[in-house]
């Protein structure tokens, strides 16, 4: 969300930046008693000026725009993604050391790859949960079956060497080699 929300920046910033500089070409050339220089904005006037505030236009535009800030209003106040984990409390490290998901998720990929005839582990770290998926060296799927249980416990034993303050809900499946 922090690139949409820096592109919006960026575009209401440039907005304003052109409106203003468009309001103070015309403001100068009507102060001069000239025609209006960029934005023929008499014909708007006019139509503001016998406009309503009860009238349906005006009423859409001011349901539109609502609907738009609530919206934004929204976008902003839904949480973010956790980028870090934290560390425990009762560790001997310092209080703002936190590990990115990357790296939980490297560490357990490791784990789960020294695991004999795992081939590749494919790791996916979220918020409350990690889920594993290790492709095993074999095609039976009784011998994929039975290295579940050595995959987890890495994965298992690793998390608990990371010492995260919330640890995460840990899934692993183990996938038959296929040809």
């Amino acid at each position: 969300m922090r690139i949409v929300n820096r592109l919006l920046a960026a575009l209401l910033a440039l907005a304003v930046i052109v409106v203003g500089a468009l309001l103070i070409i015309e403001v100068v050339a009507a102060r001069l008693g000239r025609k209006p220089a960029l934005v023929h904005w008499h014909s708007a006037y006019a139509w503001a000026e016998s406009t309503q505030w009860q009238q349906g236009s005006v009423r859409v535009a001011a349901v539109a725009l609502v609907v738009l800030g609530l919206l934004l209003l929204i976008a902003e106040l839904k949480r973010p993604r956790v980028s870090r984990l934290a560390v425990a409390d009762d560790t001997d490290l310092p209080d703002d050391v936190a590990f990115t998901r990357r790296g939980v998720a490297a560490a357990l990929r490791a784990a789960v790859s020294d695991v004999d005839d795992i081939r590749a582990a494919k790791v996916r770290v979220r918020r409350r949960s990690v889920s594993v998926r290790a492709q095993a060296g074999a095609q039976d799927s009784d011998a994929a079956r039975a290295l579940r249980e050595p995959a987890t416990a890495a994965a298992r034993d690793r998390l608990r060497d990371l010492q995260l303050a919330a640890p995460p809900r840990l899934s692993v499946r183990v996938l038959r080699r296929s040809n």
